[in-house]
């Protein structure tokens, strides 16, 4: 007679599960912080420590790091401890109302961090259920089971800001972290999680990161409690509304889209423009139930991603009633639309993203045609740091640094550019005749991002710097010898007919 088989090989599944791919430590953390929030949490509080564990050959303590997740919500009786540490256990399974639904996101999200969870909850001060899910010991078959919940205190640090009711997750032996300090660590959840909880934040829940308020980031720009203002709504709100499946009533989809201050943020550097998140943020935030569980590229039919496109954002909210048509998965990290969905959205989606671009790149155009140079700009201010160049020195003793200016026009001879300096202004003119400017210069005109142009730019600007400074050393001719040979090396190694015999 054949021995039954269970449905799952739990030493294998616990090992299997740990790899289900959470994108981000925020994003596991995510998990619990849904669950705090839906316990009617009105304060979440994340640690990241650093504690001391003895080493296996026995030598000093090495220091791992523990986080834990405090909240001061309902708290849970000894059968709903016991049941949340399961895998798909839940009193609420499929429940659309909130932010949870599957039962998967405590030991899921817990398991792909740590190799231990604990869990503490309490509904009355002095009543603190404990229970535990270990990894090592369901690979080792000396854990079948999740343990009955038993009282035991809470840890001291936890114990003198533990509310009157709550729960505590702790991680013990986070094995899957990317950073080895817990300040470090504790750093790079403060964006991600004040971008993704922003609305509920906004609504007055608190969450803190080793007792630092997150603050809301909306990537819109356009909240006014954001220190990043200035962006500006784009027309009215896209509502759709529709019904799920097996569903009676229908749910609705708004669709935000926002412009981002070109002439305000234009000339910021690179660096400053990707601090702020205006680089690298094209795309759509996915908002389900008030928190946001993806950003990314999506619903625009046939418009690819350009550069122009960091300068306008996109929101689509929804509620858990449409999970099916998002394709949203148990980790609630990433949204997969359906083709019914795509059908809906994406021609209205894709037309706005195309008037939206046109606009950037008409503002660019205009900016281009009346404002200076941000790499021209930066040289100037930077100047000072450089040597004199000596025909100027008694000018800067008396005006202070060169100033620069970038200028296009066509120039007799083989020269890409060419340099001449006049009230202490340094002025680069490249040369619209030669091979360098159709098919290097020209191109970054399609680059919002200025990254490009900027990178070109500092590099004629320095070049037109060293050719003042050589020619007062080595004469004017040797200088234009110089960049005649460049421009005519410059023209050949790009494949054109430019280079003399």
């Amino acid at each position: 007679m054949t021995v039954p088989r269970p449905i799952v090989a739990d030493h294998h599944f616990i090992l299997a599960t740990r790899d289900t791919g959470y994108r981000s430590l925020a994003a596991a953390l995510a998990e619990l912080i849904d669950n705090a929030i839906q316990a009617q949490a009105t304060h979440v509080r994340i640690f990241v420590r650093e504690d001391r564990a003895p080493t296996s050959d026995g030598g000093g303590p090495n220091r791992e790091l523990t986080i834990g997740v405090l909240d001061d919500g309902r708290g849970m009786d000894g059968g709903g401890l016991w049941t949340a540490v399961q895998f798909g256990g839940t009193e609420r399974f499929n429940d659309r109302s909130s932010l949870g639904r599957f039962g998967m996101g405590l030991p899921n999200s817990s398991v792909s961090v740590t190799r231990r969870l604990e869990v503490y909850s309490w509904r009355r001060h002095g009543e603190v259920l404990h229970t535990y899910l270990d990894v090592d010991e369901v690979a080792q078959r000396a854990l079948r089971s999740i343990p009955e919940p038993t009282h035991r205190p809470l840890p001291l640090w936890a114990a003198e800001i533990a509310g009157s009711s709550g729960t505590l997750v702790v991680w013990p032996r986070c094995d899957r972290l990317d950073y080895k300090k817990a300040a470090t660590v504790a750093g790079k959840l403060r964006a991600p999680l004040g971008r993704m909880y922003r609305r509920l934040i906004w609504d007055g829940i608190r969450i803190s990161v080793n007792g630092q308020q997150i603050a809301p980031i909306d990537p819109l720009f356009c909240h006014p409690t954001t220190s990043a203002g200035g962006g500006v709504l784009y027309g009215a709100p896209l509502t759709y509304d529709i019904a799920a499946p097996g569903c009676a009533h229908a749910s609705r989809i708004t669709v935000r889209f926002a412009e981002l201050p070109v002439a305000l943020w234009y000339a910021w550097s690179p660096e400053e423009k990707r601090a702020a998140a205006i680089l690298g943020g094209a795309g759509v935030s996915f908002v389900r139930a008030g928190r946001e569980i993806d950003y990314s590229w999506r619903l625009f039919g046939g418009k690819r991603r350009e550069n122009y496109d960091e300068w306008w954002r996109c929101e689509v909210s929804f509620d858990p009633d449409l999970d099916e048509y998002f394709g949203v998965t148990h980790s609630k990290q990433g949204v997969s639309p359906s083709p019914y969905l795509r059908s809906i959205l994406e021609p209205d989606l894709e037309g706005v993203a195309r008037i939206l671009n046109g606009r950037v790149r008409a503002a660019f155009e205009t900016i281009k045609r009346t404002s200076p140079s941000e790499a021209a700009a930066r040289a100037s201010r930077q100047d000072h740091l450089l040597p004199s160049v000596s025909r100027t020195a008694k000018l800067r003793r008396h005006h202070g640094s060169l100033s620069y200016t970038i200028a296009l026009a066509p120039i007799s001879g083989p020269d890409f550019f060419e340099v001449t300096e006049k009230h202490g202004n340094v002025r680069v003119t490249i040369n619209t005749d030669h091979p360098f400017y159709e098919r290097l210069y020209a191109p970054t005109s399609d680059d919002a991002s200025e990254r490009q142009r900027y990178a070109l730019e500092c590099l004629l600007l320095a070049a037109g710097r060293a050719c003042l400074a050589a020619s007062q050393h080595a004469g004017r001719d040797w200088a234009r010898r110089y960049r005649e040979a460049w421009g005519d090396t410059l023209a050949a190694f790009l494949e054109t007919k430019g280079a003399r015999a």
